[in-house]
């Protein structure tokens, strides 16, 4: 990914600092599913293991994990955020750095933990680096958008213009072999829809977690016609409840290096 796009990305996430925990009720709940994931398939205990959390957004699981006894290292690309987490002493360091380039020795990890944060990377780059730098006997977890998350707003851009809109995401298999630097490894995957009244909260809600950085580039520069269109295509899209669903598949990978 270039690094223009990356300074973008960090921008967003950070500008959304103050407002991430109030609206990151996804995170949240993907998170803590692979932090139950990681306890749970290698019974780990988390007290005096050294712990790299990828993408630690405001800390939330970062201050979760010190709280278990760990010593955890918060790495963010979003000055923003690593601040909120110093200030809150929601980690024992903060690191900004990228997840495609992590500067730490080979093996001084014990546990990386990166939750919805990879998408923004080369994930087999990503991989690589984890495996690098996790002791023999250490663990990864990991949790990242699939193919089919966002397919509602996706499709409903499509019918406005042909332009990209939302960003694409890796099929399960592609995932599993952007990690094959482990091994055989398996790659489970879930489908979560969140509900909104209106199209405004669906859209605030990609906005106040920093998740919006290719839609907002784009819809700066679409007409109002063609948003028109767009707005009228999801409103088609309403569930039995009345509500516009908006659907992320996740995929959990959680491994031990050997």
């Amino acid at each position: 990914m270039p690094s223009e796009h990356k300074q973008h990305i960090a921008r967003a996430f950070s500008q959304a600092a103050a407002t991430y925990d109030d609206a990151a009720a996804l995170q949240r709940q993907v998170g803590t599913r692979l932090l139950h994931l990681l306890e749970q398939r290698h019974q780990s205990n988390l007290a005096g293991q050294t712990v790299l959390d990828i993408g630690a957004g405001s800390g939330h699981f970062s201050r979760i994990m010190q709280e278990k006894g760990a010593c955890v290292l918060a790495l963010d690309l979003a000055e923003g955020m690593l601040r909120r987490i110093h200030t809150q002493q929601r980690a024992a360091a903060c690191l900004l750095a990228d997840a495609e380039a992590l500067p730490l020795a080979g093996g001084s990890i014990d546990i990386c933990f990166s939750s919805l944060a990879l998408q923004w990377c080369n994930l087999a780059q990503a991989a690589a680096q984890m495996q690098r730098i996790t002791r023999a006997g250490g663990c990864i977890a990991v949790a990242t958008p699939a193919e089919g998350s966002l397919w509602q707003l996706r499709q409903a851009w499509q019918a406005a213009d042909a332009a990209p809109h939302v960003n694409r995401f890796l099929t399960p298999a592609g995932i599993q072999t952007a990690f094959a630097c482990f091994g055989q490894i398996e790659v489970c995957t879930e489908t979560i829809t969140q509900e909104f009244a209106d199209l405004k909260s669906l859209l605030d809600s990609l906005k106040h977690v920093g998740a919006n950085h290719v839609f907002a580039r784009r819809a700066g520069l679409t007409g109002k016609a063609r948003w028109q269109r767009f707005a009228a295509a999801y409103e088609t899209l309403r569930n039995d409840k009345g509500l516009l669903p908006l659907d992320y598949c996740i995929s959990y990978i959680v491994i031990g290096k050997p």
